[in-house]
């Protein structure tokens, strides 16, 4: 051990922290030794496999694919599909995946093909783990990632791959690290332990990291302080790149302990890093910088940062953290009292989330059909090979339907208890949003009341004039457009054309188009529906409201039901009928 080092343990050891540092085994030297055998063999296949893997544990991505690509070449003109060409695959699909690239699916579904028809389990291992990989950070579809995740494990099980198990459970852990769920710290601890026990400087520092921010996550910071600290020294030992996520979680935690300044000098250094940083932990360490910025009244800045985080998740196909971005972007225009600005982000919020939850009941449906297909035809092969045993024939159909009645009726209890619940948070986030929307209403009412006795002295013509309209008229026209629907409630005629909104502001239907256009990217019947399925919304929430669908539906301005119910369905994500049966349900329960 050499005497930096020493000083640095006997420091952790006089401060108490709990950290038990690897032996020296690092990633550094295994790629310096890898590199030496290809100087000597350039086209040393097995050299370039572990140089790609080694550089992703790094995260070094652009590395990996270029030791990747000459893999593949390599493998492909030795024709060596076994080793070159499928380990080619699995590397450069990982390593597209944390650069963004979509591409990434592509050689994850060759390697797949190629491994199968070996029947080689631990190149399976690492399939399951780069699509894993590739649902979580290219879809946020956290369910499918974890079934991937646990697939592998099993591929582990059967070819004894202790080393790639361990990995996978430090996946597992880092799904339920984005899921905000501190349920994970089982595994980051079980990752944990086995690091030490393989002496694995890689896997000791994904369960210290994933530890440290479910202890965060559960408010025992003096736990998670500790984690964070080893993998810091880990970190700087191998060079890792993605530094920025250590950084991110040391300065969360600083920053609940009251540790302000700290904290912030953490995010900067991460943000410092940004050239060798992952996608998601650049998004991550600007949302929490904005955040410190925000308690100190510096909410314009912090805006300009969660404005370039909202890009990043754009630009570098990345979606993880982006609620996180916009729930702090409504929260620092809320806190500048910009409220209308507040309550378009928290729209927007309510928007992207039930999208998701659209998504996740179709694939649950999805799912159970595909479950019920592959039972359906495994049950004819079996019809087809019993029909040369007559004598058993009548008693395999028997059980051939049993199961099929079976599967049938679990996957209608599936079906209905995800659906249940997927029914259950919709309700309640639209009942937390209903509140919330109240609340910013009644202070832009009041806002809006000074701001006319302030110009009351100085009335201006309602009428437009024949030239363009100027930013500030189509803010003004949109304003009164805005009163009109929330105060006087004019989208509940049933009638309502836009001729007769044009009128009533003043104005002439051109200039009402373009101002709705720019303003909410929304045509003037969508506008208008908008407003009517949030009332209905509003109605149907109330437990103590017993109106009869119809009833409501012609309340809010629908002339025909199946209209009402084709948007309110699109819109909501659940039919009227079944939102009103779980409020009444969620009542009753109180």
């Amino acid at each position: 051990m050499n005497l930096k080092l020493k000083y640095i343990l006997i420091i952790f050891l006089i401060i108490g922290i709990r950290v038990r540092i690897p032996a020296q085994e690092t990633i550094l030297p295994a790629i310096q030794q890898q590199e030496q055998i290809l100087k000597r063999n350039p086209e040393d296949m097995r050299a370039l496999k572990e140089l790609c893997f080694l550089y992703l544990h790094k995260a070094d991505y652009h590395k990996a694919v270029e030791y990747g690509e000459r893999l593949f070449k390599i493998g492909y003109e030795k024709q060596d599909y076994k080793f070159g060409v499928l380990y080619a695959h699995i590397g450069l699909g990982q390593a597209y995946i944390m650069l963004g690239d979509s591409t990434a699916i592509n050689h994850l579904g060759q390697a797949k093909l190629l491994a199968e028809s070996e029947k080689n389990d631990s190149a399976l291992c690492s399939i399951y783990n780069g699509m894993g990989l590739y649902a979580s950070n290219i879809h946020r579809d956290y369910y499918s990632a974890l079934h991937y995740f646990f697939e592998g494990i099993e591929a582990t099980h059967r070819c004894q791959y202790q080393e790639l198990e361990a990995i996978l459970l430090g996946n597992i852990s880092s799904i339920y690290y984005l899921k905000d769920d501190p349920t994970g710290l089982t595994y980051s601890l079980q990752i944990y332990e086995l690091g030490h026990q393989l002496n694995s400087a890689y896997l000791i520092f994904i369960g210290a990291l994933n530890a440290s921010y479910m202890y965060y996550l559960l408010h025992e910071y003096d736990k998670a302080l500790p984690y964070i600290q080893e993998a810091e020294f880990i970190m700087t030992q191998n060079e890792y790149y993605n530094q920025g996520n250590v950084y991110a979680i040391y300065g969360m935690i600083e920053f609940a302990k009251g540790n302000r300044e700290q904290a912030v000098e953490y995010y900067k250094k991460g943000l410092s890093l940004n050239d060798i940083n992952q996608t998601s932990y650049k998004v991550l360490l600007l949302n929490e910088y904005a955040k410190a910025l925000a308690e100190e009244g510096r909410n314009k800045e912090a805006i300009d940062l969660l404005f370039q985080a909202l890009s990043f998740t754009k630009e570098e196909n990345c979606e993880i953290h982006r609620n996180k971005v916009i729930t702090t972007l409504s929260a620092c225009y809320e806190n500048m009292g910009q409220y209308v600005e507040a309550l378009a982000w928290q729209r927007k919020l309510q928007q992207e989330t039930d999208s998701i939850f659209n998504t996740d009941k179709e694939k649950v449906l999805s799912e159970l059909r595909i479950k019920y297909d592959t039972e359906h035809q495994a049950n004819e092969i079996k019809k087809g090979k019993l029909a040369l045993l007559q004598k058993e024939k009548k008693e395999q159909a028997l059980m051939g339907t049993l199961v099929i009645i079976l599967l049938v009726v679990f996957a209608l209890w599936y079906r209905y208890k995800r659906q249940n619940q997927l029914y259950t948070r919709i309700v309640c986030q639209h009942q937390e949003a209903i509140r919330k929307e109240q609340q910013l209403r009644e202070v832009i009412t009041s806002l809006r009341a000074q701001q006319e006795s302030v110009s009351a002295s100085s009335p201006m013509s309602e009428k437009y004039a024949a030239s363009s309209l100027t930013n500030e008229k189509k803010n003004s026209l949109f304003q009164r457009l805005e009163k009109l629907m929330q105060e006087d409630a004019v989208y509940k005629e049933n009638f309502l054309t836009k001729e007769r909104v044009a009128d009533l502001l003043g104005t002439n239907r051109t200039y009402l188009s373009q101002v709705i256009n720019e303003q909410t990217q929304q045509n003037f019947t969508q506008y208008i529906n908008n407003y009517r399925i949030n009332e209905a919304i509003r109605l149907l929430s109330d437990p103590e409201t017993d109106l009869p669908l119809k009833a409501v539906a012609a309340e809010v301005g629908f002339n025909s039901m199946s209209t009402f119910y084709k948007i309110f369905q699109n819109t909501v994500g659940v039919p009227p009928k079944q939102y009103r049966n779980k409020v009444m349900s969620m009542h009753r329960n109180a």
